[in-house]
């Protein structure tokens, strides 16, 4: 079983809002593929009326599903989150957006759970410990910081999550309230594909800096030992 390590699962010691510096850049960089994108010919009516990611039940499953295993393997869920708004709009969007991703972590979160801390590879033993004094201590608010935060792994978390023996019921609910601002955020942002609305993108914005801060809040307050 191999986990990723080149990033590291908590922001260091120091972080600043410096450490937003990355994520604020990935989300410039969509709002200029909407911009884009949303100009180029066929693009906006494909999303409005084409047939095929947004049609019928069927393709709301297969996306969900789709969607699930994706975040399953910790890859970028601001990419699903964006194509979500794009094919669903703002509701149904951030709906899909929210089970896809519940549902990815859950996957992870099980996988450590069955796979324990005795098969864990030598090399992440630091990691660990780093998380286990962190997770171990206000598994909610440790776990909603650090979906809060823009930064850092989210496949580690929900294995280190499992492996830790965190309790399914707090994970999720955090996992929830702490990825919910991200995925408003990039959903508006995929709906400015095909609304073309300004000030979606101004909105979403605000969302991803407020939600960054209250992370950050939440971070130097468990680092006080104040949760």
């Amino acid at each position: 079983m191999t986990l990723p390590h080149a990033v590291p699962p908590l922001p260091p010691s120091g972080a600043s809002p410096r450490v937003l510096l990355r994520p604020a850049l990935l989300l410039l960089g969509f709002v200029v593929l909407a911009v884009v994108a949303s100009h180029l010919p066929g693009v906006r009516h494909m999303l409005t009326v084409g047939p095929a990611l947004h049609s019928g039940a069927r393709g709301v499953v297969l996306f969900v599903l789709g969607a699930s295993v994706y975040c399953a393997f910790g890859l970028p869920r601001q990419a699903m989150c964006f194509t979500a708004g794009a094919a669903y709009g703002i509701g149904a969007g951030c709906a899909l957006a929210t089970v896809a991703t519940v549902a990815g972590c859950l996957c992870g979160y099980g996988w450590g759970r069955w796979a324990g801390r005795g098969r864990m590879p030598a090399r992440l033993g630091a990691t660990m410990a780093r998380l286990e004094g962190v997770v171990g201590k206000a598994p909610f608010a440790s776990v909603l910081m650090l979906r809060l935060m823009p930064v850092g792994s989210a496949l580690l978390l929900n294995l280190a999550s499992g492996m830790l023996g965190v309790r399914v019921v707090p994970f999720g609910l955090a996992t929830v309230l702490g990825s919910l601002p991200q995925t408003i955020v990039f959903v508006l942002v995929g709906t400015g594909m095909r609304l073309g609305g300004t000030g979606r993108f101004g909105v979403a914005a605000v969302l991803f800096g407020l939600s960054a801060l209250v992370g950050l809040w939440l971070m130097r307050r468990m680092r006080a030992g104040r949760v």
